[in-house]
């Protein structure tokens, strides 16, 4: 992934998970040009995606929780605040 592609926010998510997928395994494996700044800009898009129904929101909610494991890691303030706000 050595493009920089522009974030869309009408993008479905599952394009905003493959997108974020690829950064960030770029990212951790210290390849190409792909850093920790972008992988946090492509996480923040996925929780800012606003989901048109519950479904929507079980996906959102599963990739987080997955992402979250799979990381070890844990979300910002910011990151949580939007998702206890109603954006699930």
């Amino acid at each position: 992934m050595t493009e920089k592609l522009e974030l869309q926010p009408d993008e479905p998510l599952s394009v905003k998970v493959e997108r974020h997928r690829a950064v960030y395994l770029v990212a951790i494996n210290g390849e190409g040009s792909a850093d920790m700044d972008q992988e946090a800009k492509a996480r923040m898009e996925i929780i800012r995606h606003a989901p048109s129904d519950q479904d929507g929101r079980y996906q959102k909610l599963l990739y987080v929780a997955g992402y979250l494991i799979a990381s070890k890691g844990s979300l910002n303030s910011e990151e949580m605040e939007l998702l206890l706000s109603g954006s699930i």
